[in-house]
């Protein structure tokens, strides 16, 4: 990705010409399909003193995609409808930036999942480790140890993660669907299409 188009839009006004914010308009280009993005940036603006005058010193405090409208994102279809419905009201959350919210619905994506694997416990934290026991791997349960950190962090002592941290929870919880869920379903799948070829070829044969 590159930077094509990055204008200012506007400058607040600031107290004692130190600290302002600024927002920009900016254009990202992908290198390999040369399609645009447009990207609205909010960022605070620190004079910091030095001879001949103040340098600049820039902060990004938000992006903010403003075309194409973003998707929020969605489990594969093999998962389970409850555990696909309680991602896709996280992913609505993170798409509209409310972090918070969208590591909650993570979390409880993690939740529903872990019930729906049967694993026993009297919190989510021992619910998690059973799997351990039924031959989910440690990679899985890292991945939602570190979902149900996230959400902790942000419920109980209101810590904000940036939009790239939730995300990476979102692609953990993803890719655990897809060990969990996709690669069992496409297996049964192909199975069962072997299992039809040798019953056709059984009765092709006996006629």
């Amino acid at each position: 990705m590159f930077v094509p188009d990055h204008n200012p839009l506007d400058i607040s006004p600031s107290a004692g010409e130190k600290d302002r914010t600024a927002q920009f308009r900016m254009t990202l280009r992908c290198d390999w399909c040369e399609k645009e993005s447009l990207y609205l940036r909010l960022v605070k603006i620190t004079l910091t003193p030095a001879p001949g005058g103040g340098r600049p010193e820039y902060e990004t405090l938000a992006v903010t995609q403003l075309w194409p409208e973003r998707t929020p994102r969605e489990l594969a279809p093999e998962a389970p409808p409850v555990i696909r419905e309680v991602f896709a009201e996280g992913a609505l959350a993170e798409a509209a930036g409310a972090f918070r919210l969208a590591g909650i619905g993570y979390r409880a994506t993690v939740e529903q999942i872990v019930i729906d694997k049967g694993a026993s416990g009297s919190a989510l934290k021992q619910r998690i480790l059973a799997l351990s026991g039924m031959g989910v791997s440690q990679d899985i349960v890292d991945a939602f140890h570190e979902a149900r950190f996230v959400v902790n962090d942000a419920a109980h002592d209101a810590l904000s993660y940036s939009a790239e941290e939730i995300a990476d929870i979102a692609e953990l919880i993803n890719e655990a669907v897809l060990v969990l869920y996709v690669q069992p379903a496409q297996r049964a799948r192909m199975a069962a299409q072997r299992a039809a070829r040798r019953s056709a070829a059984r009765q092709t044969n006996s006629g």
